[in-house]
């Protein structure tokens, strides 16, 4: 379930790896995974907060978005870069980094316990759901277990240990971004 939540959060381009590849800086330390090429910060709390506050700006935005576009539009872009400046980003490349840097922490967040317990053990335990699920069929039941193990061999460990506290910290509001905003 959690894989999910955070694929359709990538989708959204809100609590996920960047929406648009940008260039490294030389000699940044980036990441391929399943949050894309993702340059690891250590996040500052000022950095979540405004986060957490450009949440709803964001979401409305990216609503506003062509359905069928793999990448936002040139109008949207405009109003996302606005958005994030609003908000005290540098650019939205910045804004996005931080949705990154958030997202490789929140995928490892148990909601139940609100604990960090890591993404490979939330990956598993969703392995373990859709083995157990009796309402899906074998053959989606396969093809979800190969995406989840895909999604666990392609998972990249936390450089910043300090992210995971601000993750927590900031769960509740991080995880609200996950549902839809209301119309």
């Amino acid at each position: 379930m959690r894989a999910i939540v955070a694929a359709l959060a990538v989708s959204l381009g809100l609590l996920a790896a960047p929406v648009i590849a940008d260039e490294a800086q030389p000699g940044a330390a980036t990441s391929d995974s399943l949050y894309g090429a993702l340059e690891q910060v250590q996040l500052s709390e000022d950095q979540v907060e405004h986060y957490v506050a450009s949440l709803g700006d964001m979401q409305t935005a990216m609503g506003d978005a062509p359905a069928d576009a793999a990448e936002p539009d040139a109008k949207t872009m405009a109003k996302l870069e606005e958005i994030a400046k609003k908000y005290g980003f540098k650019d939205f490349a910045e804004y996005n980094n931080v949705a990154g840097n958030l997202a490789i922490v929140v995928d490892g967040i148990d909601p139940d316990t609100k604990t960090y317990v890591g993404a490979d053990k939330m990956i598993q335990h969703s392995i373990e759901d859709t083995k157990n699920d009796k309402q899906l069929a074998d053959a989606d039941k396969k093809a979800a277990i190969a995406d989840l193990q895909a999604q666990l061999k392609a998972l990249m460990p936390i450089k910043y240990k300090g992210n995971i506290d601000l993750a927590v910290k900031y769960y509740d509001q991080l995880s609200a971004d996950e549902k839809p905003p209301a119309k």
